[in-house]
């Protein structure tokens, strides 16, 4: 039963797009005014995961998630701030069951976003852990006309990146052709 919620707080704009396009023409060099940066650009980008793209950042408030499941996405450590709910109440430490709810918000780019929709979407990965990807990609799907098309290519579990094989020490064995979000 799921009683958390997912919300955006905050995504990448036109201008950190452009931005992005600007830092990425200065590595080759080119100086000029970027024009404005197409889908078809974004989706390249993110996909060859070039460093412009860790200036495009995300603040995601997970609301009511299990305490536990929260601790799977602390474990992402590069790229992401976490800011999750104490669970302390003095006097009383350790009170607190691990499935607890908690409100858990990430400041994350998005070469770690990718990097964490990877693992946390795999069918290893806990099945509310699972759950809670699932419905952060769908969240980032839905913020505007263009998203899914640029975010739903590159937000996949790792055996579903053409790019990057599993990497798991026992693979599920599952390939899907596309992954349905």
């Amino acid at each position: 039963m799921i009683d958390w919620s997912i919300e955006i707080l905050r995504y990448p704009t036109e201008e950190d797009w452009k931005r992005c396009l600007m830092l990425a023409r200065a590595t080759q060099g080119k100086f000029d005014a970027p024009k404005e940066p197409s889908a078809d650009w974004k989706r390249k980008i993110l996909r060859a995961e070039h460093s412009p793209i860790r200036t495009l950042m995300f603040t995601i408030k997970m609301d009511g998630i299990p305490y536990c499941n929260s601790v799977h996405f602390v474990r992402h450590k590069y790229g992401v701030e976490h800011y999750v709910q104490s669970q302390r109440k003095n006097p009383e430490r350790g009170a607190e069951r691990q499935d607890a709810p908690v409100t858990h918000i990430m400041d994350i780019n998005a070469q770690a976003l990718i990097a964490m929709a990877r693992k946390r979407l795999c069918c290893k990965a806990d099945s509310e852990t699972r759950a809670i990807m699932t419905a952060i990609c769908g969240a980032i799907d839905d913020l505007d006309e263009e998203s899914h098309d640029v975010w739903g290519n590159v937000l996949l579990p790792a055996c579903e990146c053409i790019e990057k094989n599993c990497r798991e020490f026992k693979p599920c064995g599952v390939f899907r052709n596309e992954y349905k979000r």
